[in-house]
C-alpha cells in the first residue's frame, strides 16, 4: 500500500509541466529562505536574548515559510492538473 502510494506521488512530481515545476523550485527556494531567517532568530532567543517576543517572532516567521511550502507545492500541482484538463 505505501508503495504504491510513493509511486503515485512520484508520477505526479514527473509529470509536472516544466513551467510549474520551476515555479515550484523558485517558491521552495523563497520558502526555504525565510526558514533559515526564523531558525536564526530562534537561534539568537536561545544563546542570547531570552525575550519572549523573540521567540514568539521566531516561531510565527518558522510557520509561515511551512505554510508557504506547502503553499507552492499544492498550487503547483493544482495548476498543473488543471491546465492538463483544459488541453
Amino acid at each position: 500500500m505505501i508503495k504504491t502510494i510513493y509511486t503515485k506521488i512520484k508520477n505526479i512530481f514527473t509529470t509536472l509541466e516544466e513551467k510549474a515545476l520551476k515555479i515550484m523550485k523558485i517558491g521552495l527556494k523563497i520558502s526555504f529562505s525565510i526558514l533559515i531567517l526564523a531558525v536564526f532568530i530562534l537561534i539568537t532567543y536561545l544563546f542570547f536574548i531570552h525575550n519572549y517576543l523573540i521567540y514568539e517572532l521566531g516561531i510565527l516567521i518558522f510557520e509561515l515559510s511551512l505554510s508557504f511550502a506547502a503553499d507552492f507545492i499544492i498550487s503547483g500541482i493544482a495548476v498543473d492538473s488543471i491546465k492538463k484538463q483544459l488541453i
